[in-house]
């Protein structure tokens, strides 16, 4: 199984945020990654990695959150100068595009994780693995 990202979209306001960190928090579910974009004057879109997806859509419908998940690339990456630039590379040869990259606030020994969401993500894990990165599928979760 891939894995995934939960999605929930929050008004732009003082406290909104933090309802949805705290029904996750009640239920025992730590965030692993994090991005929230705000545009502005339209809801905030929360992007989360989290230690127990099923958990999390539970709390999070349990409280009244509309949510949605996402398929994702969890990508070991080198932690080193060109790290990024060499994954990145081997998916623009394949003519992938990525649409959300972000961090995954642990390691795989010295690398990073960072999350990936891409227009083709099987192609893109293919692409990934023959290419001597290390794609995670669901045992990002047991990190």
């Amino acid at each position: 199984m891939p894995a995934k990202q939960i999605c929930v979209q929050v008004d732009t306001q003082s406290g909104a945020l933090h309802q949805v960190t705290e029904l996750l928090k009640l239920d025992g579910v730590n965030i692993r990654a994090i991005s929230v974009l705000d545009p502005g004057e339209v809801p905030a879109v929360v992007r989360m990695m989290v230690d127990d997806p099923e958990l999390a859509s539970n709390a999070l419908a349990s409280g009244g959150i509309e949510f949605y998940e996402e398929e994702v690339i969890a990508a070991e990456v080198p932690d080193h100068p060109g790290g990024l630039h060499a994954v990145l590379g081997a998916l623009k040869l394949a003519g992938i595009n990525v649409q959300q990259l972000y961090s995954y606030l642990g390691r795989s020994g010295p690398n990073a994780i960072l999350i990936l969401a891409v227009d083709q993500p099987a192609e893109a894990r293919e692409i990934l693995r023959q290419n001597w990165v290390r794609v995670f599928d669901e045992d990002v979760y047991e990190r």
